[in-house]
């Protein structure tokens, strides 16, 4: 498998720190992904990563631009179009951009380019490396919601407690997450070229 694109540039992927914003204790994600990924394929691999259901709108805020899906849903405002913009040309090594998703929830989502590297092809090119905790489920209120919703899990006396039970299922433990189960789900999400 050849290391470089069509062009005969060398071929690269981005290690990323994608963190939950204003939640504690913290969210968060270490992946490796292409840098020829646009932020529109990007957005697909975060809503994996973290468990979200792409249920909701989204945008990217990169260098003073902000990017999203270019349709009649943009709530009026002037976004470029985010199929259409490269990861590996928007965010060289220690640059820093910014995915919100659920404008109603409000989740905001710090990422970080920790390092641009040579594309390795012995190693699927989208890789979950590490993270932290369970995130919060669609839904959930935004950052209070989910402080709201993790005290009421917490404490078997709360009166919320069975109803947010039954909400969330055995199932959703906060402080789990399953590297593995999350790499079968990331794998196949992009092949080079």
């Amino acid at each position: 498998m050849s290391t470089t694109d069509g062009a005969g540039l060398q071929l690269t992927v981005h290690e990323l720190q994608v963190t939950l914003l204003d939640v504690s204790p913290p969210v968060w994600r270490r992946l490796r992904v292409p840098s020829a990924v646009t932020l529109s394929a990007l957005h697909s691999i975060l809503q994996v990563a973290f468990g979200w259901q792409d249920a909701h709108l989204h945008e990217w805020r990169v260098g003073g631009r902000t990017y999203g899906l270019a349709d009649e849903e943009s709530w009026g405002e002037d976004l470029a179009d985010e199929s259409s913009a490269v990861l590996g040309e928007l965010a060289p090594a220690d640059s820093v951009l910014h995915y919100d998703y659920d404008f109603g929830d409000g989740w905001e989502h710090l990422v970080e380019v920790l390092a641009v590297e040579p594309y390795d092809p012995t190693r699927p090119p989208v890789l979950l490396l590490a993270g932290a905790r369970a995130a919060p489920p669609e839904d959930s209120g935004g950052p209070l919601g989910y402080e709201h919703l993790l005290d009421a899990l917490a404490d078997e006396d709360d009166p919320e407690h069975d109803e947010m039970m039954e909400w969330v299922g055995d199932a959703f433990d906060p402080d789990e997450l399953d590297v593995q189960a999350v790499n079968r789900r990331l794998e196949g999400m992009w092949r080079p070229s």
